[in-house]
């Protein structure tokens, strides 16, 4: 048989279904070092350890996707891939699949090989859904406690949960991989923060870390960061090492900038840091990020990462002429998405509700990005789900945070979402605020003031206004940086009017106090 170069693409569909499936913080930390480890390692190990293949070089494997240019008999080579799919399924007890394409490459013409790999791969996912049905039950036999297919291991009584456990085998095999996760992204942040003489312990539930949010105790975050326009950049690269090196920038850069900005947010601005850590690398891979975190700390971070990952792909990026040229000097951005809840609010309702401001946050980076660049600028978007009694951000916004107006226009109560200089000035001001002394119930009754409707709302909050004495100049240096001060609330817009102040008091709500 002759053997020839390939060029081989893989991914791992639903990977998010997989990892998240479930509210329990053991199980989702196993989900996702099992995953991290197959994806960053396993995948390589089982190719260059495969007798049939000659040849494997690696261009990229990692955040659910993978790329190798392998030498091989194509049969020997469909095979050794038909057997990396085995691996997959067992290792995850049929949780995860794998999907791939092999095509002939000889070294030319890298983006129509790449195309036609991914097409081969994509007809496997539609030709072959993974589509799980359920066991006929019987009556004798109970659910897994996580979902809903059949339970068949028990586990004992532990510190977390006194009651016993029965797991299906796909959710025992993620507890199971819990021990192992102090390996991988764990132990790699562990080392990190080592370096700089600083000791955390893992936190062992969403509620250990609830239970560190000093300003509204209970309360937590999930944040949910993408890159901006990567598909549009990779579609202009046009040979193997270039996507190698923007890949390995990518993937390089968000982590450097996670670990960062966990150092700064938890051990460096934090006055008394606590021996556990109070947050949790959730999924980290290619540039998808996902971060459970204290309240308190979520928008800073956000804020952290964005501008780190910003300056460190722009660094990287310089040494390259061609992603310099494309990116006219700048680095590459980052958007997010932020949850607010507290640690017992059901962890699916968060992530539905972070996919869907980092959604948002996205369309308006689009919206204000120059169609001619490949530079789209960052932004953020929150959502406090306690505020709200519907799942759905853009119904909890139509509902309660949007009047009709007079003339048929709409008046929000909100400017989410923020460019990431306005989200910095927006903390700026919110601690500001927070600090200057004004009563928390009066605080409130300004956040509240908009939710009046126009005129009884704007008279609330000059009543309020003229009264606050030397909080009066916070409260007003925040309303002209968002260009609310000539009609005080209100900014006049093409289609109504907004306000920031609804904004700026429930972020003031999670700032510490200073003084």
């Amino acid at each position: 048989m002759e053997e020839k170069e390939y060029l081989v693409v893989m991914g791992i569909p639903s990977i998010k279904k997989y990892v998240f499936d479930t509210d329990r913080l053991k199980e989702i930390r196993g989900a996702s070092a099992l995953l991290d480890d197959l994806n960053r390692n396993g995948i390589e190990k089982f190719l260059k350890d495969c007798a049939d293949l000659k040849e494997v070089d690696i261009i990229f494997s990692g955040g659910g996707s993978a790329q190798f240019i392998v030498k091989a008999d194509q049969q020997k080579l469909k095979r050794c891939l038909r057997e990396l799919e085995s691996l997959f399924s067992e290792k995850t007890a049929g949780g995860l699949r794998l999907i791939w394409g092999a095509v002939e490459y000889d070294g030319s013409n890298y983006p129509e090989a790449l195309r036609n790999a991914h097409l081969e791969s994509e007809s496997q996912r539609e030709e072959n859904p993974f589509i799980p049905t359920s066991q006929l039950h019987t009556g004798y036999i109970r659910e897994c406690d996580s979902c809903s297919k059949m339970a068949s291991h028990i586990l004992p009584p532990n510190t977390d949960d006194q009651s016993q456990q029965l797991l299906c085998n796909e959710c025992h095999t993620k507890v199971k991989y819990n021990s192992e996760a102090r390996m991988g992204l764990w132990k790699e942040l562990s080392d990190f923060l080592n370096q700089k003489h600083i000791r955390a312990q893992r936190p062992d539930n969403f509620e250990q870390i609830g239970d560190q949010c000093k300003v509204r105790k209970g309360y937590t975050a999930l944040i949910y960061a993408d890159g901006n326009s990567m598909g549009k950049i990779i579609r202009q690269i046009k040979n193997q090492d270039d996507f190698q090196f923007f890949s390995n920038t990518v993937e390089a850069s968000l982590r450097d900038a996670c670990f960062e900005s966990i150092e700064e947010t938890f051990f460096k601005d934090m006055k008394n840091p606590t021996s556990i850590l109070p947050a949790e690398i959730l999924l980290l891979g290619g540039d998808d990020l996902l971060v459970y975190l204290t309240a308190e700390s979520a928008f800073s971070f956000a804020i952290k990462i964005a501008k780190k990952f910003n300056m460190e792909t722009a660094k990287i990026f310089s040494e390259s002429p061609f992603f310099s040229e494309m990116l006219g000097g700048k680095g590459l951005t980052i958007s997010l998405g932020i949850a607010y809840g507290k640690s017992h609010t059901p962890f699916s309702t968060l992530l539905d509700q972070a996919e869907e401001l980092l959604h948002l946050a996205k369309k308006k980076g689009s919206q204000n990005a120059d169609p001619e660049s490949y530079y789209v600028p960052a932004y953020i978007d929150y959502h406090l789900s306690t505020n709200f009694n519907q799942i759905s951000v853009k119904e909890s916004r139509n509902d309660h945070m949007e009047l009709p107006g007079t003339d048929g226009s709409v008046i929000k109560l909100y400017q989410r979402p923020y460019s990431l200089e306005d989200a910095e000035a927006l903390l700026e001001h919110a601690e500001g605020l927070k600090n200057s002394g004004i009563p928390g119930t009066r605080l409130n009754r300004l956040g509240n003031a908009p939710a009046m409707r126009k005129v009884d709302g704007t008279i609330e909050f000059l009543n309020l206004y003229t009264r606050a004495g030397d909080s009066r100049e916070s409260i007003g240096k925040a309303l002209a940086r968002f260009d609310c001060l000539t009609k005080m609330p209100w900014k006049e817009e093409l289609f109504g009017d907004s306000t920031v102040l609804v904004d700026l008091i429930e972020l003031a709500g999670f700032c510490n106090n200073n003084s």
